[in-house]
């Protein structure tokens, strides 16, 4: 599972010399997380921020984020949350498209957006000195769309293609089916990019209905990188985002259970079968979210570390590939998982990753596995922070799921914190292979007696946004 992949970017890296960028990343990917400075601000009309300064290279970046995604978008308009986001920069204001991202190229500007289930996010870049008119341009687009009729059937038409595409695709498929399962009342279980008909069926009035109640101050969420002191950060947060409407922060917060149900198979003449399933997860906020970070990479999460790569893969030779992830969403919680093998192989791998599942809430991790865990956990954390964008939705991150600045010297401790008895104690909670919920997409061989599939599987169109899992 993906997410967004329609929107786009002004051509930031032809203007701005390519070694500039470069620097960049090698200054932000140097500063381990725990000496990065969070400051905790307001801009002068009240909009909370935080700031990271970095002062070697003249780049502001800036993240936003509105909570509630596609979970908000009726059900028979499904997609205009993704038809909006890549309409953002065909024009604003008083400027139509090229007019719109002329003026973006002119300044150098980087500006893109990104929808999930949970989130409409977007972010955008220059150099420190013309990030007040950065700022001023994207502050039109977010409140002043144009959506004009050509460009809206162009994207429409593009959206259309890759549905279509996505039908046939059986990994896509796989995600699709096994989210509609799990999710069969509720908008998680909606693809983002909506259905041919859903798409078809957008105006441009429901554009402006989603954007005019989505982007509001109530629901905006601002992280700024960069070359910047406090006073002209608050400047630019104030010139993108002051002009929204004040708004409501009302948006879907009632958790929701997911149906695990069991095992469905979707027919496809293909020579492979394509393996998802789904166990019980947790939100990022719970309790439990270290042990079940330890736990998922020992098991699932460390690609040739994991015990379902080793046991799955290379002990028996039965799957290309498999793995797990941790799928929070704000209203429910998963652990993603994967494989990919010969039909006749498929439900042996079913099988294997049942078994391997039960034997780890049995057993609990080996001291080397823990170990091993915590090292990368920990090692590979400030590896990702490789550049202003890392570091700026972070801080998104960070605010949307209540962390506190300190927990950035904080989060190795808690990783190594957890103990072999608490992992073992969140797979007994987690690892319930009663509630394994099983998509195979291809001709699997039939079940044997007494293990028959599911005999009618979800609709078999394509997925909307994915698994990604946090590092956080």
């Amino acid at each position: 599972m993906s997410a967004f992949r329609h929107g786009r970017a002004s051509q930031f890296a032809r203007i701005i010399p390519s070694i500039v960028l470069v620097a960049l990343v090698a200054v932000i990917g140097s500063v381990p997380a725990r000496a990065l400075e969070i400051r905790t601000l307001k801009s002068p009309e009240g909009i909370p921020f935080w700031l990271v300064q970095v002062q070697e290279l003249p780049v502001v970046t800036v993240d936003f984020a509105f909570k509630g995604g596609t979970a908000l978008e009726p059900a028979d308009k499904a997609g205009v949350a993704t038809l909006a986001s890549g309409l953002l920069v065909e024009g604003a204001g008083d400027m139509d498209g090229p007019a719109f991202q002329d003026a973006l190229a002119a300044r150098a500007v980087e500006f893109s957006t990104n929808v999930s289930r949970d989130r409409f996010s977007g972010s955008f870049r220059s150099l420190a000195t013309v990030a007040p008119d950065a700022a001023d341009l994207v502050g039109l687009a977010l409140t002043r769309p144009r959506f004009d009729a050509e460009a809206m059937e162009r994207d429409r038409q593009q959206l259309l293609v890759g549905l279509a595409r996505d039908a046939e695709n059986p990994q896509v498929i796989a995600s699709r089916s096994l989210l509609e399962g799990l999710f069969p009342a509720d908008p998680y279980g909606r693809p983002d990019e909506g259905t041919p008909e859903t798409m078809s069926a957008i105006q441009r009035d429901d554009l402006m209905a989603y954007a005019g109640a989505q982007f509001t101050r109530a629901r905006l969420t601002v992280g700024v990188v960069g070359d910047i002191t406090p006073e002209a950060a608050g400047q630019v947060v104030d010139r993108a985002f002051a002009a929204l409407p004040a708004g409501e922060g009302d948006v879907m917060t009632r958790p929701v259970e997911p149906a695990f149900f069991g095992e469905t198979v979707v027919d496809r003449p293909i020579p492979q079968t394509v393996i998802t399933f789904a166990l019980p997860g947790i939100r990022r906020n719970d309790p439990d979210w270290f042990p079940a970070f330890v736990m998922n990479h020992i098991l699932g999460g460390g690609t040739f570390t994991a015990r379902l790569f080793k046991e799955v893969r290379e002990a028996r030779g039965l799957a290309y590939s498999v793995g797990t992830t941790l799928f929070p969403l704000d209203r429910a919680g998963l652990i993603y998982g994967y494989a990919a093998t010969r039909n006749d192989r498929a439900r042996e791998t079913v099988q294997v990753i049942r078994e391997q599942i039960s034997r780890f809430v049995a057993e609990g991790p080996t001291e080397a596995e823990l170990a091993g865990a915590k090292k990368f956990l920990t090692g590979s954390f400030p590896l990702s922070l490789d550049g202003s964008g890392a570091v700026a939705g972070l801080l998104v991150t960070m605010q949307i799921h209540n962390l506190p600045p300190a927990y950035l010297d904080n989060r190795s401790a808690l990783i190594e914190a957890v103990t072999a008895d608490d992992v073992k104690r969140v797979a007994a909670r987690l690892l319930d292979t009663d509630r394994l919920a099983v998509v195979m997409v291809g001709q699997p061989a039939p079940a044997e007696a007494g293990h028959a599939a599911m005999a009618s599987p979800p609709s078999d169109a394509p997925p909307s946004s994915g698994a990604s899992s946090t590092s956080h």
